[in-house]
């Protein structure tokens, strides 16, 4: 007889945890004329965001349980009420999705939401935990996580992301871009504008920017290559590689190497605590010089101009008949200019 009872109450659980870590659905077809205003939220949950050639924004979410076999009850429930009334809402051309009335409706639940709309889109994208992927929207793009990888592609105008934990990656925009992140690398490629980026702690690579670019980081290494505009990178812990310029740069660093190569004569700015400096100027035109180390050797084109001064640790020159300042300061390690 025990044994019996026992058979079956471990049947009658293990068919209640199927039933409940079953995920839950629902979709939705919205038609729009125009321009999108597109709001959207996931907490927690991830959110991918395509662009469409219909006129409508097609909404699929997943929902799964989070909680352990104690709370599935709740999850379960939870997850069936939002099936029954899905969090949308449409005023227009103005969609918003993911933001329920009552809060404890999420409870013990997962949603992640992908949304279809035209690529005449305005996106706002929040989550507190979970990845956001966007692709192909006109913009403006804003978007905002606590944990969770932020991906954003193709976007016309200004792109806004911020991610308190997660690495953000941009590619193609035809706006100014804005990246700042709490924890984790920052990744943007070919953008039209101008460029800021920081972190706290994560790698930075920047490349292919038309306009200005403003980077900074307190732990890790900034690389910046083909900048067309003004480029100024801080580093506290870390090098700063940043190649192929044409503007003005202003790079420094506490401790960590910096290396800068110019394709056309702009002033340089170069300072570093404790790190090596090399630079290479661009093949025509005139620079003013003005390098020193406390600590190392500095060495340099020679010219065959009166105004120079070479000592071990200290260059001062005019190249070229003179031209932007190339100012660049180390206190322990060597300077190289080529």
């Amino acid at each position: 007889m025990k044994v019996a009872i026992t058979a079956s109450a471990a049947l009658l659980l293990g068919t209640c945890l199927a039933l409940a870590s079953e995920t839950g659905t629902f979709d939705r077809t919205l038609s729009v004329s125009g321009p999108v205003d597109l709001d959207v939220r996931s907490d927690p949950g991830g959110i991918i965001i395509a662009s469409g050639s219909a006129p409508v924004v097609r909404v699929h979410a997943v929902l799964k349980p989070l909680y352990g076999r104690f709370d599935l009850d709740l999850a379960e429930a939870n997850i069936r009420a939002l099936e029954r009334n899905p969090p949308i809402e449409q005023v227009g051309n103005r969609v918003r999705i993911g933001y329920v009335a009552d809060p404890a409706s999420l409870r013990g639940v997962s949603m992640r939401l992908e949304v279809e709309t035209p690529r005449m889109t305005e996106v706002h994208a929040h989550t507190d935990s979970g990845g956001i992927r966007l692709d192909g929207m006109n913009g403006p793009v804003n978007t905002e996580t606590s944990s969770g990888r932020s991906d954003i592609s193709n976007v016309a105008l200004e792109v806004r992301v911020a991610s308190h934990s997660g690495a953000i990656v941009i590619r193609s925009a035809g706006g100014s871009v804005s990246a700042h992140n709490e924890s984790g690398g920052i990744q943007i490629v070919s953008v039209h504008g101008p460029v800021e980026a920081q972190t706290n702690s994560g790698r930075m690579e920047i490349s292919d920017v038309s306009g200005e670019v403003r980077s900074q980081t307190h732990s890790g290494s900034i690389s910046i290559d083909n900048a067309k505009g003004t480029v100024t990178a801080h580093n506290t812990s870390g090098s700063i590689n940043a190649f192929q310029l044409t503007g003005s740069v202003h790079a420094e660093t506490k401790s960590g190497a910096i290396r800068i190569t110019q394709t056309r004569p702009a002033p340089i700015r170069a300072l570093t605590d404790s790190g090596s400096i090399q630079v290479e100027l661009a093949s025509h035109g005139g620079y003013s010089i003005d390098a020193q180390s406390d600590s190392g050797k500095v060495s340099g084109p020679v010219s065959d101009g009166f105004n120079r001064i070479a000592e071990n640790h200290r260059l001062k020159e005019q190249i070229g008949g003179g031209g932007p300042l190339v100012d660049l300061d180390t206190h322990s390690s060597k300077i190289n200019i080529n």
